[in-house]
């Protein structure tokens, strides 16, 4: 699958370092090799959303937008966040209004 990341997801990725790092690295891979989503470990669908999922990778979420119907199997990362921080109304309210 092909992936996109967005300016906020690439700023978070950027301050990791070490195993976390390396995790990320691991997560990102076996999401481009994966041929669907089902594939994919630790990864729901978040509840009334059409597009947006998640992946787990320890105390971190890594928020996604699947377009598999408008794009050609097109993963656009978006968020990278802390698990306190991933479920926030600022943040499933910014998702929402990318979930075209």
């Amino acid at each position: 699958m092909r992936t996109v990341f967005s300016k906020s997801f690439i700023k978070a990725a950027k301050k990791f370092s070490g195993k976390i790092k390396k995790s990320l690295r691991d997560v990102i891979e076996e999401v481009e090799k994966a041929d669907s989503i089902d594939e994919l470990t630790d990864c729901k669908k978040l509840i009334n959303y059409r597009y947006v999922y998640w992946l787990r990778m320890g105390d971190y979420r890594l928020f996604f937008i699947f377009h598999w119907d408008i794009e050609n199997d097109l993963i656009v990362f978006e968020y990278l966040l802390p698990r306190g921080e991933a479920y926030g109304k600022k943040n499933k309210d910014n998702l929402r209004d990318k979930d075209l």
